[in-house]
């Protein structure tokens, strides 16, 4: 996060200490990079030669001035231009893609028509000051409490959707965080996220520590109403990675929709050969075991009190990287109380040096008749320039 700052021993010269100077003044300066995306997307059911297309040229910007060796400010905005039959045909299309991440709305539509929509977004845009062992930070910011890959329940202030791969960033909130380190392996960390309105309010207190080899976390606090608390841990169990996840959620003074709970569990593993394997679980308390509406399971952001669309759901993944810049993967999710399956492929390819190409795909099924039958395709081929 911060440049490493060199001290120079009283029996260094003065050449020395003008040179450690000129480097330390280096470290802290204005800085600008970020991306050019090009993603095309054709959807069909049954018939492929029935193609719904969607494309989205995606620009992102960052910005951080670091003055010194305590303060650090960031801005920093995605610039979004969807085009095709998605937006023509898909109703609210503006507010679902484009819904604001806080309490002040950083989010502009320069043109929202019934074939093309051009939004710009910050979802960062923070003020962090750091002495010692204090870091306070200010503005809209990510706030990752989430330990696992594919579900994270304790992430209640930033939840992210895992079929949105395209916001490799994630969600960003309008928060106030103090963390404060106790020991190097122990910290507290404290967040309040105002909403528009009391009821949207949300803040907790957590606790890291590590233990046995593990990292662990607690938390407690109010989310929207509701009292919540949760707790998480990462580790191996030999070779294999071993994480996860609980939060409970129980309705206060206004609270609704009754007390929730969400777990998840994973364990992944890279064998000597190259190969990656993860599996991983989840129980969803508020899952309402349909699938009925894709785009909005696959582009709107989730809530952290119901996570996922599910009750009960198993996600497996196996990738393979064929070389240094070649690499492919087979995902897929099952809903054991649903009765859906989604299937996820990729292949990626780094061109050059910035330049990356990857082929995606999303098939979604559920049983019917006796058989799964297909609900929605969707294949989606992406150009990135990152600079």
């Amino acid at each position: 996060m911060f440049a490493a700052f060199f001290k120079v021993a009283n029996a260094q010269n003065d050449t020395t200490k003008r040179a450690a100077a000129d480097s330390s003044k280096k470290d802290h300066k204005f800085t600008v990079n970020g991306y050019i995306k090009y993603l095309e997307q054709a959807s069909f059911v049954n018939d492929i030669t029935n193609l719904q297309t969607l494309d989205l040229i995606h620009n992102r910007l960052n910005f951080k001035y670091q003055p010194n060796d305590h303060f650090t400010f960031r801005l920093e905005v995605r610039n979004r231009i969807y085009y095709g039959a998605e937006v023509k045909n898909y109703p609210g299309f503006a507010s679902l893609v484009t819904g604001s991440g806080g309490v002040f709305d950083l989010s502009k539509n320069w043109v929202n028509s019934n074939s093309m929509l051009f939004n710009s977004t910050a979802d960062r845009a923070s003020a962090e000051y750091i002495n010692g062992k204090w870091d306070v930070t200010l503005g809209r910011q990510r706030i990752n409490w989430g330990i696992s890959t594919v579900w994270t329940p304790n992430d209640i202030f930033n939840t992210f959707n895992y079929f949105d791969f395209d916001y490799e960033e994630r969600p960003g909130t309008d928060a106030a965080r103090v963390q404060y380190n106790l020991t190097p392996s122990s910290s507290i960390d404290a967040v309040f996220s105002p909403g528009k309105t009391s009821a949207q309010n949300v803040g907790a207190l957590m606790y890291h520590f590590n233990k046995w080899g593990y990292d662990f976390q607690a938390f407690s606090g109010v989310y929207q109403q509701n009292f919540t608390a949760g707790a998480g841990w990462a580790g191996n169990i030999k070779e294999a990675g071993f994480k996860g996840e609980v939060t409970y959620f129980a309705p206060g003074h206004g609270g609704a929709d009754g007390a929730s709970l969400a777990a998840t569990l994973s364990v992944d593993y890279s064998f000597k050969n190259g190969i990656y394997v993860i599996v991983s679980g989840l129980y969803n308390k508020l899952g309402k075991d349909s699938l009925i509406n894709i785009t909005q399971l696959t582009t709107s952001t989730r809530s952290a009190k119901n996570i996922f669309s599910f009750k009960y759901t198993l996600f497996s993944e196996i990738a393979y990287s064929f070389s240094p810049i070649f690499k492919a993967s087979l995902g897929g999710m099952y809903s054991l109380s649903g009765n859906s399956l989604i299937i996820l492929p990729s292949v990626t390819y780094s061109i050059a040096e910035n330049w990356v190409l990857d082929l995606i795909g999303q098939s979604f099924y559920s049983q019917q008749d006796g058989g799964y039958k297909p609900l929605g395709n969707s294949i989606y081929l992406r150009l990135k320039w990152g600079f």
